[in-house]
């Protein structure tokens, strides 16, 4: 990216950037990268060690500025804590990378209460940081909300039912808000991947027998998080790696999504107003 970009980057979407789920993986990827763009970065996630290490390392190459919190992200009062945490730290960028499903069993075969867990993490906390952090943005006439999600969203999958639909729901309400924000300045991307390369993957991919669970080919990380940056500004929907083809066709594409969000949002009008 050039100094010009950076500096328009860093204008709409600094000078702070709150990345929910920091401590691995995308999450931390994505953390570097912002703050290689320049802007100061709140670290969410229940590993105080990693964040904490993962501070020292942005602070060490980027010299911007770091508030680490740790929060599990699955407490009714979550979101919160996390916006008492971050106080009037201007905040124009949101990622919510969180919420990954660290069962993977049958609906079943899990306690209801540990599904209220994962339902609370991808509804409930998502919902009210979407609310408090985005209210804040389109005030200030910019922003972006960047909302780390899954392939599975787009349909039931079998042992991920809970999963599919907790992530379905943080898919529509991301392109709703896209809808209601896109003219106020404030982006929205839901960024849909498949598997990744992360220890949480591999430690899945191991526990379920996955031939091949250590050497198969996966999309790395540090990919994912560019990938993701660059197209912030062309929501509501990205759906990772089939919209990276040259000419993504079908109903899943985001394209189509994007089409579909509009056609509807214009024929709601007719009824419920703008």
């Amino acid at each position: 990216m050039s100094e010009q970009n950076t500096l328009a980057f860093t204008k709409k979407y600094g000078p702070w950037a709150v990345i929910a789920g920091a401590s691995h993986g995308v999450g931390a990827a994505l953390a570097d990268q912002v703050a290689a763009k320049g802007l100061n970065c709140v670290l969410v996630a229940r590993r105080e060690d990693a964040l904490t290490d993962l501070k020292n390392q942005l602070v060490d190459r980027y010299g911007v500025e770091v508030l680490v919190v740790t929060l599990d992200l699955t407490l009714d009062d979550a979101a919160d804590r996390l916006v008492a945490a971050v106080a009037d730290r201007e905040v124009g960028l949101l990622i919510y990378n969180a919420g990954g499903d660290p069962y993977i069993t049958r609906f079943l075969d899990t306690p209801v209460e540990d599904w209220c867990k994962l339902l609370h993490l991808n509804t409930r906390t998502i919902m009210r940081c979407c609310h408090a952090f985005g209210g804040r943005m389109v005030a200030r006439g910019a922003g972006g909300v960047l909302l780390v999600g899954s392939q599975a969203a787009l349909g039931g999958v079998r042992k991920l039912a809970m999963y599919a639909a907790t992530k379905s729901f943080a898919m529509t309400l991301g392109e709703g808000l896209w809808a209601e924000w896109k003219g106020q300045g404030v982006d929205v991307l839901n960024l849909l991947i498949g598997t990744v390369d992360t220890p949480t993957m591999r430690d899945a991919m191991v526990r379920q027998g996955i031939a091949g669970a250590l050497t198969m080919q996966l999309a790395k990380a540090e990919d994912i998080a560019a990938i993701a940056l660059r197209e912030l500004p062309n929501g509501p929907t990205l759906i990772h790696p089939d919209d990276l083809a040259e000419s993504p066709t079908g109903s899943h594409s985001g394209l189509a999504r994007r089409e579909h969000v509009q056609r509807i949002s214009a024929e709601s009008a007719l009824f419920i107003g703008d």
